[in-house]
């Protein structure tokens, strides 16, 4: 056992029991993974954002208030002569209503549209409250169903400024159906019912029925990553697998990597089950991640094992197997560490859940194929029935080593950049300065529609409820008084009309409801309909009439979702066209700050809430966690690689094709006018983490070979055939990997993925071109043999 290394002693103390290997692999994968089927999904925007923040909490109290939830919207457009107002498109509404009202996953008294509400007229004996599409009525003096009737409705609404915009778009082209759902859960059960009542209906000619709305898109976007993920997975694998065939020719060198990926996907999912953590919109992308790194550890070590068997024929299987494991144990350590390093940046900096549960998966996924690899490979490797070497790594007939075109690539790209140090040194320093342009015009953008291809039809839905409407984006405010009946007070509800003026001079917001607009109604239709009487009468006894004659004319809880029971809360709801970050935090604040300002006293108190607010406090944080994240993890590799190397200039060297890597990715972004979002934001700490493996076995096997020959242009040579054809399909291997993430049909895991890919090229080029060239120009100490020490006593010159 003389000259045998600890490393390759204890590799082959711990094959000698391959079996007990196998078992402990195959015993620790059964039970990461039997917790699997209780993975459940989150969909919602909601889930982007910490529980305790405000602006959720107090969307969730209107909730229990008001009854208000992220509803299905459905919209009936005919942008002909007569837009909505046919006989035949107001029957349709009638039939969707009664249809979508029978759905069990809806709340029937929760559903709004023209075949729920009702007009309000005075008359000289009183009121008369009575359905827009009733068959009975007082106040419409048409039958239902004729042209008459709908030309009546059509001036009723024009009458009614509380229902344009929202219930019925400005123009007449649209009108809307708004169904609660019971639970955020049966939310895709809903969206799949309504869908299917839609495609059961007769539409008119020339009208279109769109189903949109928050519920709509939490619904369809659980269907939508399923159907996503069971084609990217599934190709992911068969390209890592290509690339194995590829690389090694061998049959053996595609399944073992493959049981591995397996072993390590089926772990972290299993824990993530187990831990009570959701499978989020972004948790698609984790995969592809997954399975990247953990065949880039099988292809360095399986590249070690065959290269011995060359360079050893009669070495036995287990020994060979050994002393490959003792030559890759450390980098692949090392890029472990650096990798797991920068995931768990992601996961601390974030402030957003599902990105803080995708970093933290994503290190124990890590730390798995790291395990998997040094343990269950290895015996795999042992017990495999044969061991012949595979074609790339074969001699020829007189006996030279067979160099394939991946050797002979990196061998011609090593001479190049060997040659010419000092202009690849300046072409990276001229990049960089390009890089640094590009970057500062990254600028923070998000939309959640923009989860889906403009060509899904829950897309399209948005868009055009949207442009014939005031907008389905809720921007809410909850306004508390003091006491009881407060909202009698006419200067209450004055303050709230003025609240509603700004509101509306917002950019974005179409229109706005609050229990003022019907108290303005009820003044006017007592005075006979007038139009100069549609303000808030002067005494509070008046308006508590108005509230109670309505009462006695119709439902008295048709306000429920504008004012609680004790008229002390009432809500105010504004309707905004775009879930667009940068509209969004223009309005936002404006509205906080009109409220602080202006509005809230000892007698009331006003806060915002609603879609709008919850989403744009979220999506606030990402520039903000995203430099952190970057931060953190380019810290926590640098420190790890100068740990690992025990050299400042070392750990240096190895972040520097890793911070170009990133800074190259932001610069096209800015440049190209990519926003930074959620899909984006995140790229960085796992480029991060994912980039510097390739720095690190650049610089470990640049290390052995300057303290054995020097860091001559001659001596580093030697890097390119094998280190260098490894990393080479390393590259290819996580490029290829995450490239599949283009193919997506959501669109942020397509930027994610080509982004990922992007700074994984660069990194892996910079390793190759930039380190070698800047390691022989610098001739680091850390990197040479260690100078020997001076005799401890010095011979005394011979005196005479």
């Amino acid at each position: 056992m003389t000259g045998i290394s600890r490393a390759e002693r204890f590799f082959e103390g711990a094959l000698r029991y391959w079996w007990l290997v196998l078992l402990a692999g195959v015993a620790l994968i059964a039970a990461t993974a039997m917790s699997l089927p209780m993975l459940t999904k989150d969909t919602s925007a909601d889930a982007f954002i910490d529980a305790d923040e405000p602006a959720l909490v107090y969307k969730e109290r209107v909730e229990e208030i008001f009854g208000l939830t992220d509803p299905i919207v459905i919209a009936v457009i005919n942008r002909g002569e007569d837009g909505v107002f046919t006989p035949d498109n107001l029957a349709l509404v009638e039939r969707l209503t009664r249809a979508v009202e029978r759905l069990p996953q809806v709340d029937p008294d929760r559903v709004v549209s023209l075949a729920t509400e009702n007009n309000i007229v005075g008359t000289e004996d009183g009121l008369i409250v009575e359905g827009f599409l009733d068959p009975d009525t007082e106040g419409f003096q048409a039958p239902l169903g004729t042209r008459a009737r709908a030309e009546e409705v059509s001036a009723a609404i024009a009458d009614f400024p509380l229902y344009q915009g929202g219930l019925v778009g400005r123009r007449g082209t649209a009108t809307l159906i708004i169904a609660e759902i019971l639970d955020d859960d049966l939310a895709t059960a809903a969206y799949d019912a309504v869908m299917a009542l839609v495609a059961a209906e007769t539409i008119p000619e020339g009208t279109q029925v769109h189903v949109a709305g928050e519920g709509a898109v939490a619904g369809y976007l659980s269907t939508y990553i399923d159907n996503d993920a069971s084609r990217l997975n599934p190709m992911a694998g068969l390209i890592i697998t290509i690339v194995l065939l590829v690389a090694f020719v061998s049959l053996r060198a595609a399944i073992l990597p493959n049981i591995i990926v397996l072993a390590t996907v089926l772990g972290s999912f299993g824990l993530m089950a187990a831990s009570g953590t959701s499978f989020f919109v972004i948790t698609n992308g984790l995969v592809v991640n997954l399975i990247g790194i953990a065949v880039a550890d099988s292809i360095h070590i399986l590249s070690a094992y065959y290269t011995v068997l060359r360079d050893d024929p009669a070495i036995s299987k287990r020994n060979a197997v050994a002393r490959a494991m003792a030559q890759m144990w450390r980098p692949v350590t090392l890029t472990t560490i650096t990798t797991v390093a920068g995931f768990l940046a992601l996961s601390a900096s974030s402030v957003m859940p599902p990105i803080s549960a995708f970093g933290l998966f994503g290190a124990l996924g890590v730390a798995l194929a790291w395990l998997y690899s040094m343990t269950l490979l290895p015996a795999l490797l042992t017990v495999w029935p044969t061991r012949r070497i595979p074609y790339p790594f074969g001699q020829r007939k007189d006996g030279t080593q067979r160099r394939n075109a991946a050797e002979r690539l990196m061998t011609a790209l090593g001479r190049v950049v060997l040659a010419s140090p000092k202009p690849v040194v300046a072409a990276g320093g001229v990049l960089t300065l390009v890089a640094l342009a590009g970057a500062s015009q990254l600028v923070v953008n998000e939309d959640r529609i923009e989860n889906f291809k403009p060509s899904e039809p829950v897309y399209m839905a948005d868009k055009a409820i949207n442009a014939d409407t005031d907008g389905i984006y809720n921007l809410d405010v909850l306004i508390e008084t003091s006491r009881p009946g407060g909202l009698y007070d006419p200067e209450m509800l004055r303050r709230i009309e003025a609240l509603q003026v700004f509101m509306e001079s917002l950019e974005g917001v179409g229109g706005t409801t609050s229990i003022v607009d019907y108290v303005k109604q009820l003044h006017r239709a007592v005075n006979e309909g007038r139009p100069d009487f549609y303000t808030i009468p002067d005494d509070a006894d008046l308006v508590a009439q108005l509230f109670f004659l309505y009462g006695a004319s119709a439902d008295p809880t048709d306000f429920e979702e504008e004012v609680d029971f004790d008229y002390q809360r009432a809500l105010v709801r504004a309707q905004v066209s775009t879930g667009q970050y940068t509209n969004n935090k223009e309005i936002v604040p404006a509205l906080e700050d009109y409220l602080r300002t202006t509005f809230n006293d000892e007698a009331a108190t006003a806060t915002a809430t609603g879609r709008i607010t919850v989403n744009y406090y979220w999506v606030r944080g990402i520039d903000q966690s995203t430099l952190l994240s970057v931060l953190l993890a380019f810290v926590a590799v640098t420190v790890a690689a100068i740990i690992v190397f025990r050299s400042l200039t070392a750990g240096l060297l190895a972040a520097m094709p890793v911070g170009l890597s990133v800074l190259l990715v932001y610069a096209v972004m800015g440049f190209a006018g990519i926003p930074l979002g959620v899909g984006t934001s995140m790229f960085a700490a796992i480029a991060i983490g994912l980039s510097i493996d390739f720095a690190i076995h650049a610089l470990d096997r640049i290390r052995d070979i300057g303290r054995s020959e020097g860091l001559g242009p001659q001596a580093l040579m030697a890097l390119y055939p094998e280190t260098g054809r490894a990393l080479f399909f390393n590259f290819i291997a996580v490029a290829g990997g995450f490239g599949v993430l283009m193919t997506s049909d959501v669109p942020p895991l397509i930027k994610f993925g080509s982004l990922v890919a992007v700074a994984v090229s660069v990194a892996f080029i910079a390793s190759v071109t930039l380190l070698p060239a800047l390691v022989t120009l610098l001739k680091p100490k850390a990197l040479l043999a260690p100078e020997p020490k001076e005799a401890a006593h010095a011979s005394c010159p011979q005196t005479a």
